[in-house]
């Protein structure tokens, strides 16, 4: 269950995830970096199981991760995140779905994958349990949602308070914060940033990929809240050469009223 949201700039972009969760799971731990062979990747881990439903690597390139709408009861064999942990070493988006053409997603329940990498459109795959589809210019389905209470209709409902607050404003980083916050007419399971009885928003998370470094801003917590978060900093390489723009830094807590502030002047 998660709104996913992304808008590029110049040789980057934003992408910002609100995770919806039962009550019942297990907390997540913040982005660290891992290593994928020899790629680098930021990313939480899942509390439950050890994956990850967001991860952006050295070179620039994102995945997000939403649960899909299965046609019917499909049993799984491995957990979706394992998913994002295998493709992450790749060094492009095109990389990425030449992968999920390859690889036996049979194993995983059904999913959305959103993958974005600078300065191309982002692609979305989609395994409904039965066949995967890949669109590889697919920033019309912006944003992405997934619900298990009613996922067309809080599709509709999100889309539709989107479309509301986008209404003859410029579409920038700032007009995404502002949307994951939402509650539209009141906090409710249709809400963006969502609030039921046995779930909710549970961690917010907002990469940004400049031309030299990335940033990873996490709040363990419903972006409502304004709860302090903290930033992973990592250099972005070249896919065709070895060398780092910067060196890597995990910054103390961050108050998300200054992280996004600090990415609002620099956008």
């Amino acid at each position: 269950m998660c709104t996913v949201s992304w808008i590029h700039e110049a040789d980057g972009y934003h992408l910002l995830c609100n995770r919806d969760e039962k009550n019942t799971r297990k907390p997540a731990s913040a982005p660290e970096l891992h290593a994928r062979g020899s790629v680098r990747f930021a990313a939480p881990v899942d509390g439950d199981f050890g994956g990850s439903w967001i991860a952006v690597n050295e070179f620039g390139l994102s995945l997000c991760l939403l649960n899909g709408r299965p046609p019917g009861v499909r049993m799984a064999r491995a957990s979706r995140g394992l998913l994002v942990h295998e493709l992450i070493g790749e060094s492009s988006a095109s990389g990425v779905c030449d992968a999920l053409q390859r690889c036996d997603v049979s194993m995983y329940a059904p999913f959305t994958l959103a993958v974005l990498e600078p300065d191309s459109p982002v692609a979305v795959a989609e395994w409904n349990g039965e066949s995967i589809a890949i669109t590889r210019r697919a920033q019309g389905l912006m944003p992405l949602t997934s619900s298990s209470l009613d996922p067309q209709g809080v599709a509709r409902r999100r889309n539709a308070e989107f479309a509301r607050m986008a209404r003859g404003q410029a579409v920038d980083a700032a007009l995404l914060c502002r949307f994951h916050e939402s509650h539209a007419t009141g906090p409710s399971a249709y809400s963006t940033c969502m609030h039921r009885s046995d779930a909710a928003t549970v961690s917010f998370s907002w990469i940004k990929v400049r031309p030299f470094e990335i940033d990873f801003f996490y709040s363990p917590a419903a972006p409502c809240q304004w709860q302090p978060g903290r930033t992973l900093t990592m250099a972005r390489r070249c896919p065709t050469a070895d060398g780092y723009a910067a060196a890597e830094r995990s910054s103390g807590a961050e108050d998300r009223g200054v992280a996004a502030a600090r990415f609002r002047r620099s956008a």
